[in-house]
């Protein structure tokens, strides 16, 4: 009876051995990927078993030099169902974390199948050379050990893809304008995948302008340029695609940026003209304002009268300055005043002078206390106005005049009426 139970026990280890077999020889030989395309995008996965303190080791073939590389690393997922009857072998979950290469990997997501597999992944595209060997290729996970408290069984599986790319950066010059201002913009393409590339477009916003570059080899770069207008926003937008060998299209976009300057202004005022008492002269405030975020420079005041001319010079941003003239009275005002912005440390052309022009009038003097008012002074050099002659008789007393009148008046109605009588008669 013990040898039958013996016999028994021996065989159901042998049997088990031989069912496990494959699983380790796989665990411990390299496992060959699928990979797909060596031009443009491809991608590529390894995998291999986990067993209890028995290292899986996979061989990964990525092109050198790829640069736009993603990688997943997924492990647990379904077993034979051997496994159900080994003992302290069928966890109910993948483990939390694994030791791949130099780098303990820990789940980042769960998912499960419609058998009730579990399976665990985490992204490691940005710790993929740390999971891989110095050889850049070999893949090495380790199994826990049997009593650690992890499931020390399962499968994994690391899929890495890849891709060619290109990369733009965009700017220009000058980098601060005025909207509608004359720029050239620059655009350098970059090809950052390990193959070359072909029949290369970029479109630049600024002209709307496309330049062509025929080929770039893996790691260079190439400047394109394109003239235009400063935009009302100052948004600069780039845009190329290009092609692999076997037809694969590939794109990139930049954004960039202009400064845009503010418009140069000047302000010119003239305030309440004030006659200075005792005198035959009138007060004249003038205001230069500068109200724009621009410098300006060479701000001069040119006009009538010269007493009220200035040379400003500079006039900061914001800066206003308020000065007074004399003038005479009833003297007319008429000022302008000019200058020029300055844009990103340079004074801009002479078609770019602000200018503005203000005008008043002096008034005149009033009389003194008392005086009858001025009479009306004729033009100079205007001929003197006709005087009208005045009859004796309009220089006669009043009543002595009523009375020639009333004379007058019954002489003329003596003459009528005789006249009319003399008329009747020769009638009749």
């Amino acid at each position: 009876m013990r040898t039958l139970v013996g016999a028994r026990s021996s065989g159901l280890l042998v049997c088990a051995l031989l069912l496990l077999a494959p699983w380790l020889v796989a665990a411990h030989g390299p496992v060959t990927g699928r990979q797909a395309g060596d031009q443009g995008a491809g991608s590529t996965t390894v995998g291999g078993v986990l067993a209890p303190g028995i290292v899986s080791i996979a061989k990964l073939n990525i092109p050198h030099g790829y640069r736009s590389i993603t990688a997943e690393l997924e492990w647990g997922g379904d077993a034979m169902g051997w496994c159900r009857f080994v003992p302290g072998m069928w966890p109910g979950d993948p483990a939390m974390a694994l030791d791949v290469g130099s780098e303990r990997i820990v789940a980042e997501r769960f998912t499960r199948d419609g058998y009730g597999n579990t399976t665990a992944h985490a992204d490691v595209s940005d710790r993929l050379p740390g999971i891989l060997a110095s050889d850049g290729r070999t893949v090495v996970v380790r199994g826990a050990a049997p009593g650690s408290g992890e499931p020390c069984w399962g499968k994994w599986q690391l899929r890495v893809s890849w891709q060619a790319a290109l990369d733009v950066r965009t700017s220009a010059e000058p980098s601060a304008a005025r909207p509608s201002d004359r720029i050239t913009q620059r655009a350098v393409i970059t090809n950052t995948g390990d193959i070359p590339l072909t029949r290369i477009e970029a479109e630049l916003g600024a002209g709307p302008c496309r330049r062509d570059v025929d080929r770039l080899e893996p790691g260079r770069s190439a400047e394109v340029s394109c003239e235009g207008a400063a935009p009302e926003d100052g948004g600069l937008t780039a845009r190329v695609r290009g092609m692999t060998s076997d037809g694969t299209q590939v794109t990139a976009e930049a954004a960039g940026q202009v400064q845009i300057l503010q418009q140069a202004q000047i302000a010119l005022s003239i305030g309440n003209i004030v006659l200075t008492p005792d005198t035959d002269a009138a007060l004249v405030p003038v205001t230069v304002h500068n109200p724009s975020s621009v410098l300006l420079v060479d701000v001069k005041v040119t006009g009538q009268p010269a007493a009220c001319q200035r040379e400003i010079g500079e006039l900061a941003l914001g800066q206003s300055i308020t000065y007074t003239c004399r003038v005479g009275p009833g003297e007319r005002v008429d000022l302008t005043v000019t200058g020029t912005g300055v844009f990103g440390g340079a004074v801009a052309d002479s078609a770019r002078i602000v200018r503005v022009t203000a005008y008043a009038v002096a008034p005149t003097a009033p009389p003194p206390p008392g005086a009858a008012p001025f009479p009306d002074v004729p033009p100079a050099g205007a001929p003197p106005a006709p005087e009208l002659a005045e009859s004796a008789s309009v220089r006669e007393s009043p009543a002595r005049a009523a009375g020639i009148i009333a004379v007058l008046g019954v002489l003329v109605m003596t003459v009528s009426v005789g006249a009319l009588s003399s008329a009747t008669r020769v009638g009749r």
